[in-house]
């Protein structure tokens, strides 16, 4: 049974894992002095085309939006975002730049901003982030055929405090965290103690100095294209919260 357990983890990962390309920094006019920047980073085993309709939704309400591409199967946490994550500046010129990250995406920022800053850093905003970790890869990386085939990622977001993500420490920038309670993944859900979204449990996800937080009905992996998610983001960047009660 444990056999076919571990079968199926392998088929839902690089199912859920299709469709990258070879898309880069996204759109094709100069930000203009009245725009702010955001930059899109996805999430493992995806492509910057998971976060197209995002793209398209804040592209539409005025922003001018950076996505990140990566690799996330050869190199480690810090190798990706030193490699990925270092010319989106130019793009963004002069302007306040803001982060919306998914998942891995977003210990690829805390990665890069614990050794460099960004003159212009607006708000951060973390989906389904596993801050401290995921008992989906503490399972994954006992097997050293997982190990091979996804790469160093995985044993670097176990959740023993001896792990690479547990060793980032408390951001010094403004986030706020939205995490989903459902799964569709009833394999991976019974390896996380406590409620979850599929990949992550909602406890995991939290870092004690986040500024806000909001707990939406949605998995991991489509999370990103949820409305009321889209409409948290805008709040964030304009007011600090994902609600607005002005």
């Amino acid at each position: 049974m444990k056999k076919i357990n571990t079968l199926f983890l392998l088929i839902s990962f690089f199912a859920l894992g299709t469709g990258c390309t070879d898309q880069k920094l996204s759109q094709k006019t100069k930000i203009s002095d009245q725009q702010e920047c955001v930059v899109l980073i996805h999430g493992f085993l995806r492509s910057s085309n998971h976060l197209k309709n995002l793209s398209n939704f804040l592209i539409e309400n005025g922003y001018y939006v950076v996505s990140i591409d990566y690799e996330s199967t050869s190199m480690s946490i810090s190798e990706i975002a030193d490699s990925n994550l270092s010319n989106f500046e130019e793009h963004c010129q002069n302007q306040k730049i803001h982060f919306v990250t998914h998942s891995l995406g977003g210990i690829l920022l805390r990665s890069y901003l614990k050794k460099n800053q960004i003159k212009h850093l607006g708000k951060i905003v973390m989906l389904a982030p596993p801050n401290k970790g995921s008992e989906v890869a503490d399972f994954l990386s006992k097997f050293k055929v997982f190990n091979l085939i996804l790469g160093p990622v995985v044993s670097q977001l176990k959740t023993d405090q001896n792990s690479y993500v547990n060793s980032l420490g408390l951001p010094n920038f403004q986030f706020g965290i939205i995490m989903g309670n459902v799964t569709i993944d009833p394999i991976s859900s019974y390896l996380i103690p406590g409620d979850d979204d599929g990949k992550v449990s909602i406890e995991n996800s939290k870092l004690e100095n986040m500024n806000d937080f909001l707990l939406v009905e949605r998995t991991h992996n489509f999370i990103v294209d949820a409305p009321e998610v889209k409409e948290a983001i805008l709040n964030y960047f304009k007011f600090g919260k994902f609600k607005n009660e002005r």
